[in-house]
């Protein structure tokens, strides 16, 4: 390594080039160390090679580096960018989802702190793999929007009132009697079966009391078609007694009846037949016929 305090260059040393044997040029720092040295300390660095004078000279640097409180500048092939050494790296403080140990590294669980953060999706898509956002409980709604609430649901309720409280609204099946019903043991328990049916037809209305409601009607009349087995219907028919009932007491085929039951009554003519055996403990008069081809019987009772 040449004295750079001697302007001369050594005989052989390529010209431009004052790196004492190293193959570069020596940086301002580099100098000022060589200058620094004494003549015994650079014959001897003279005497060494260029691998050797190259390992001397990284060693200083870095020794001076830390005598001044800086870190050692990152070394390698030129042309490359410098990287931290491994062990000077900080590692990433977070939480670690994978809840694997204390292991080197980010670990398959570990978020990647440098990685890029993915943009948020337009306003127009939907992630559909995103947790579901609950609506706020309404305790947790601003004052205004609670106000909104409130007054929708008193018109609402109020509208309703309005409507059906005042009969401006009549909604058919609303009252018990126009309610067409196939319950057969709750018609069992208005009046006597002499056998079950195997399907029923039937209607319970307000009788004879005009303009009447459903919760202060006190007199009642119940319309029926009951379909019979074959074999309980032979034993009906064959039990029967004829009765004409009076011009007020005739059943007629109202819409809601079974089709083939009402195009049977209009095909051929009905046998009336005492109702007795179906009165109930306040169906005690009304008329019976059998449908005429089939294995029906329709009722009208009333109460008393």
């Amino acid at each position: 390594m040449a004295d750079e305090s001697n302007p001369q260059r050594p005989p052989g040393a390529p010209a431009g080039k004052s790196g004492g044997g190293i193959g570069r040029e020596l940086t301002e720092e580099e100098k000022a160390w060589v200058r620094s040295l004494s003549p015994e300390q650079k014959a001897r660095i003279r005497a060494m090679s260029g691998a050797e004078k190259k390992k001397l000279l990284a060693a200083a640097m870095i020794a001076r580096q830390k005598a001044a409180g800086q870190a050692p500048a990152p070394s390698g092939p030129p042309g490359l960018v410098p990287t931290t050494p491994p062990g000077a790296r900080p590692r990433p403080q977070g939480p670690n989802p994978g809840g694997g140990g204390g292991g080197q590294g980010q670990g398959k669980g570990r978020p990647d702190p440098n990685r890029p953060r993915q943009q948020a999706l337009p306003s127009g898509f939907q992630d559909p793999f995103a947790p579901i956002t609950r609506m706020p409980k309404f305790g947790q709604l601003a004052r205004h929007q609670k106000v909104i609430i409130a007054v929708c649901v008193t018109a609402v309720i109020a509208i309703a009132g309005i409507l059906f409280g005042t009969n401006w609204v009549h909604i058919p099946g609303r009252d018990l009697g126009a309610m067409i019903r196939h319950n057969t043991d709750f018609l069992g328990e208005n009046i006597s079966l002499p056998a079950k049916p195997i399907a029923t037809t039937w209607q319970m209305l307000p009788h004879d009391e005009a303009g009447a409601t459903v919760r202060d009607a006190t007199q009642w009349r119940i319309t029926a078609v009951m379909e019979f087995s074959y074999e309980d219907m032979a034993k009906l028919v064959a039990a029967a007694k004829d009765k004409a009932p009076s011009p007020a007491d005739e059943i007629e085929a109202e819409h809601w009846f079974p089709p083939d039951v009402k195009a049977a009554m209009k095909a051929r003519a009905p046998r009336y037949i005492d109702p007795s055996p179906f009165f109930g403990e306040r169906y005690k008069q009304g008329s019976a016929l059998i449908v005429t081809g089939t294995n029906t019987i329709v009722i009208r009772l009333t109460s008393d």
